[in-house]
């Protein structure tokens, strides 16, 4: 997010637009003129380094008429382009948008070069004076919107930062197209940095949500999560099959972490199938003796589990717990339609938190196919850590669907 940079490329600075009718001629004083015809010929003569140091000798010279000021800050923006010298293409600029004839269309266009090359020097007071005064008129520039934001960064202005960048994304998103994803990671970090604690969900769901892979998933589930406190297995079970099912599983430790979460719970099928996941992604070394016990464990307890499922099942009609650790059997078993009638059986039950019930109600509809469904049973998950998986994997079902 630098500023502008001007050189060969750049725009003709010192022409004017053609007008439909013949400008008037300036109105110069005598002394300036004098000048003028001096530096002019210099020019003609090829002589911009000579041009240049008779405009500064010149600095002294009086701007009496109204155009006099201008005409001088033209001609150094000329030369100065010329030679690429862009400490003097800055002062003509800068005299340029100061002087008193100029046009508000020259005005404007020349603003954004000044604060272009006062950022490039790191004089950021005065870049944003004319970045400011710029997006006061022209406030859908978004190059320019994204380029004040980085010298709001280099001046500390946090708030700034994030509203500036929320600003070129939005934007950029009312148009159907992406930002830039140093956009999206930037207003991130800077709600991170500054613990901007009301605005790092919301920013995290902007850029998964622009950037659905394996690896924005991974570290803005992983952020939210660590902000979470310690977390008991119940929830971890949640957040691990919200980065399954958002493919974000990518290192070992979140398959480690999930499988036992689920192990612990009550849930060793879901836990056997992360695990050989885990192994077949050769994330996991299957040769290793103690994840080899993993499985046998998952596997074990996986065959107790299923041969009880019946008994069960004729236990939950009259027990609302026993009802859900029957749904979520169904569902690790990977019989959704049964484990989606029995989290139905629950939905405002006030004995069982009814969270849980319709986030695993909402994981099960989205692997039937049921996406509306899964997205209405999200809206209903309300708060903590829940809530939070709810939001993302609202996202995550909004890209399948």
């Amino acid at each position: 997010m630098a500023g502008t940079t001007l050189g060969a490329a750049s725009p003709a600075l010192a022409q004017k637009k053609p007008e439909a009718a013949k400008p008037a001629p300036p109105k110069l004083s005598k002394p300036v003129m004098a000048v003028v015809m001096a530096v002019q010929k210099l020019q003609q003569a090829g002589d911009h380094a000579g041009a240049l140091a008779k405009l500064t000798e010149a600095a002294a010279v009086p701007r009496a008429e109204k155009d006099d000021a201008l005409i001088l800050a033209k001609l150094k923006l000329f030369s100065a382009q010329t030679i690429k010298d862009n400490a003097k293409l800055e002062e003509g600029l800068t005299e340029a948008v100061e002087a008193p004839s100029i046009t508000p269309d020259e005005k404007l266009m020349f603003s954004k070069f000044v604060a272009g090359l006062a950022s490039n020097r790191k004089d950021y007071g005065k870049a944003w004076t004319w970045y400011e005064f710029y997006l006061g008129q022209k406030p859908d520039d978004v190059e320019i919107t994204v380029q004040a934001a980085s010298v709001a960064a280099a001046l500390k202005q946090p708030a700034r930062v994030y509203e500036l960048l929320t600003k070129a994304i939005d934007l950029r998103e009312a148009k159907n197209e992406t930002g830039d994803r140093s956009w999206y990671e930037f207003r991130a970090q800077t709600a991170i940095d500054n613990k901007m604690d009301d605005k790092l969900l919301p920013s995290l769901l902007g850029w998964v949500k622009a950037f659905p892979e394996p690896k924005s998933y991974n570290l803005a589930i992983g952020l939210v999560k660590q902000r979470q406190g310690n977390l008991d297995n119940n929830v971890l079970v949640d957040f691990g099959r919200l980065m399954s099912a958002a493919g974000a599983m990518t290192d070992a430790n979140n398959y480690l972490e999930y499988a036992d979460a689920a192990l612990d719970r009550g849930m060793p099928n879901e836990a056997e199938i992360v695990l050989k996941e885990g192994i077949a992604k050769q994330l996991l070394d299957g040769s290793k003796q103690n994840i080899k016990e993993f499985v046998a464990q998952a596997a074990s307890k996986n065959a107790e589990s299923k041969a009880g499922l019946a008994a069960l099942e004729k236990d939950a009609k009259t027990s609302p717990r026993l009802a859900l650790v029957v749904a979520d059997t169904f569902a690790n078993l990977k019989q959704y339609d049964k484990a989606i009638t029995w989290y139905k059986t629950l939905v405002g039950n006030a004995m069982i938190d009814q969270d849980t019930v319709n986030l695993r109600l909402a994981f099960a509809l989205k692997n039937s196919g049921d996406a509306a469904g899964a997205k209405a049973a999200l809206a209903n998950v309300k708060a903590g850590p829940r809530a939070i998986i709810a939001k993302f994997m609202d996202v995550v079902i909004g890209d399948a669907a």
